[in-house]
């Protein structure tokens, strides 16, 4: 496993905050409108769960949805950048990118 990264500068941890909350209100505003009975334009959205064959397109919203929270609660602790799967830290450039992110390149390809 590799080591801890310096622990986030308060400015940091706002903004990453502020981009989960903006992608999490983005992929709701999305289900809703799937939901509905609109169109939910997922063709131009990125989700982690698209490369799970089978999931509806409202499974894997909601399933985008659950892991955006789930960074939301771990942002800031010692669990936040840790791959769920093999316990690995995920490397800070993916973080910025895309905060949510829960497993490692690895992990995410098995």
């Amino acid at each position: 496993m590799n080591e801890r990264p310096a622990p986030l500068s308060a400015a940091h941890l706002a903004r990453l905050r502020r981009d989960l909350a903006r992608q999490g209100m983005s992929v709701n505003e999305r289900l809703t409108n799937l939901l509905a009975g609109m169109n939910g334009r997922l063709l131009d959205m990125k989700m982690p769960h698209e490369r799970k064959p089978g999931l509806r397109p409202e499974e894997k919203l909601r399933r985008y949805l659950d892991q955006i929270i789930r960074a939301q609660r771990r942002l800031g602790t010692e669990t936040w950048g840790v791959c769920v799967t093999c316990g690995a830290q995920l490397a800070q450039a993916q973080l910025d990118d895309a905060p949510w992110q829960e497993e490692c390149d690895r992990c995410l390809a098995e």
